[in-house]
């Protein structure tokens, strides 16, 4: 077993979890200096025993807030008889 695969990187402080900033950046497929960026940017983090760790529902609430659709759908243009159908009724 490494030790990415264990909860060495977890904290459990008064019940929120809180995850080492680099197991999750790994966790979220992001570098590590995207979290940092993000951190002076908003993501919500803790110092503590001279680690960064990040919260896990705030951290993950506040990615989910950034994330944005590479490619959206296509709107579909309306059917033309069906509009003028309304109309003409």
């Amino acid at each position: 077993m490494s030790e990415s695969d264990n909860d060495s990187d977890l904290l459990v402080l008064h019940g929120r979890r809180y995850w080492k900033q680099g197991r999750w950046s790994r966790d979220k497929k992001i570098n590590i200096r995207t979290t940092a960026r993000h951190r002076q940017l908003g993501l919500p983090w803790l110092n503590w025993g001279g680690e960064i760790y990040i919260p896990e529902i705030e951290g993950d609430a506040y990615i989910c807030s950034r994330l944005r659709r590479r490619n959206p759908p296509r709107r579909r243009a309306r059917q033309a008889g069906a509009a003028t159908a309304e109309i003409t009724a």
